[in-house]
């Protein structure tokens, strides 16, 4: 099956979060540099405000 997100079609397997690679749906993620990630943790984790307890590495600690 195939659906549409961030300007690119994809196998809905292939679209999974650039992080962790949990499966996504289409248009339930946020997207960086073209590439597709969970909200959270990751996408909060990674880009947004930095310091314990709003989405820094010292408030979430990724299993991969």
């Amino acid at each position: 099956e195939k659906v549409s997100s961030i300007g690119k079609d994809w196998h809905r397997a292939c679209l999974k979060c650039a992080k962790c690679g949990k499966t996504l749906a289409s248009g339930s993620h946020a997207e960086r540099e073209g590439k597709p990630y969970c909200h959270n943790p990751c996408y909060s984790a990674l880009f947004g405000p930095k310091g314990y307890g709003h989405g820094g590495t010292e408030s979430h600690t990724f299993g991969k």
